[in-house]
């Protein structure tokens, strides 16, 4: 029989409590904060000069994954840049968009995640930015009325007592993802990159 020592009965106490969280908002937090319009009306089909066309992704496995209809996906293509594949969704479970979202949004291995912080419309954004080996880049926000979120588990912490008080809030994902070669490359230069600043701006003017 194994005996936990009380010296770690507090840290796996506080792990526990951090990982009930969003389980206990979702299921006990009945009112829900609307966000209008739908993203598909405030994401543009064309973008930092880049045109577009819709993606074939079934919104069935969209709803399955991220527990929500109110999602756009389009691909976004200039000559001379790789193309980049752009998905905006909204939804009121969190940790669905937050947690490796690029393991249902993508076909490729990310070992290496970092944020980045640059400049934008409403203030500085922090942009979640996965390198591919060998190749593919993926950036991505998590967007929270006009607020970008760095560390999403303490963030989700935060804002338990507002979700209390006045409902829940919807989290939204855009998530970036450029085929090729990204190593050695600045990912401010990225088309990736780009895309994301300009859908950020556009969803929170």
């Amino acid at each position: 029989m194994t005996v936990l020592s009380s010296r770690y009965a507090t840290p796996v106490l506080v792990l526990l409590a951090l990982a009930l969280v969003p389980t206990v908002v979702n299921s006990y937090v009945g009112r829900k904060v609307v966000e209008a319009p739908p993203v598909v009306e405030q994401l543009p089909t064309s973008l930092e000069g880049y045109s577009s066309t819709p993606t074939g992704r079934r919104p069935n496995a969209v709803r399955r994954e991220f527990d929500t209809d109110d999602w756009v996906e389009r691909s976004y293509s200039r000559s001379g840049d790789d193309s980049v594949q752009l998905m905006v969704a909204r939804s009121y479970d969190m940790k669905r968009l937050y947690h490796h979202p690029e393991l249902a949004l993508s076909e490729r291995d990310y070992p290496e995640e970092r944020l980045v912080e640059a400049g934008g419309a409403a203030g500085p954004v922090v942009l979640h930015v996965l390198e591919g080996d060998p190749d593919g880049l993926v950036v991505y926000a998590l967007l929270y009325g006009r607020e970008t979120v760095g560390n999403p588990y303490v963030f989700q912490l935060k804002v338990v007592p507002e979700a209390m008080l006045t409902g829940r809030r919807p989290l939204t994902l855009v998530f970036a993802e450029q085929t090729g070669p990204s190593r050695g490359r600045a990912v401010e230069e990225t088309p990736a990159f780009a895309l994301v600043r300009a859908a950020l701006a556009s969803l929170t003017k």
